[in-house]
C-alpha cells in the first residue's frame, strides 16, 4: 500500500455493518474495509458481495462518512441504498457513543470514487440528527 493511502488509513476508523454486527478497526490501524472482512474469516467470494451491498464507511476528524458499492471506476458514485439507509439505522447508536457524536455531527451518505489512497469526495451531506429522523419514518 501506498505512503499516502497507508496514512489515510491511519487517521480514520473505518467500520461495516454486517446483518450480524458492526465491525470496527482499532485506532491507529491502516486494514482496509476488504481486509477487515478477510480477518474475520469472510471468504473472498462473499467479500466482494458485502462490499457491494452491505454500507461501511469510516470516522474521520469529526464526521462520519458512510457509503456502499464496489465500482472502482473512477468518478462511480457510491451511495446508500433504502435497504443500506435501513440497515445504518441500527447502528447509529452504537456510532453516536464509540465516536462521541452529536446531533450535529455531520454524515455524508455518499462519496464519489477517486484515486486509491486519496479522500474521495464526499456527498449527501446531512447531520447526524436529520439522519436519524430520516430513520425512524422509513
Amino acid at each position: 500500500m501506498p505512503e499516502y493511502a497507508k496514512n489515510f488509513h491511519i487517521m480514520r476508523r473505518a467500520f461495516i455493518m454486517l446483518e450480524s454486527g458492526l465491525i470496527v478497526s482499532a485506532p491507529g490501524s491502516d486494514v482496509s474495509h476488504e481486509q477487515m472482512l478477510s480477518d474475520i474469516g469472510m471468504p473472498s467470494v462473499k467479500i466482494r458481495s458485502v462490499l457491494a451491498f452491505n454500507p461501511r464507511g469510516y470516522f474521520m476528524n469529526g464526521e462520519i462518512c458512510l457509503y456502499q458499492g464496489c465500482d472502482m471506476q473512477l468518478g462511480a458514485k457510491w451511495e446508500l441504498t433504502p435497504a443500506g439507509l435501513k440497515l445504518v439505522s441500527q447502528y447509529l447508536p452504537d456510532l453516536r457513543r464509540m465516536f462521541n457524536l452529536n446531533d450535529e455531527t455531520p454524515v455524508y451518505t455518499g462519496v464519489i470514487v477517486g484515486d486509491i489512497g486519496t479522500i474521495w469526495e464526499k456527498i449527501n451531506k446531512t447531520t447526524l440528527k436529520t439522519l436519524e429522523n430520516r430513520n425512524i419514518v422509513m
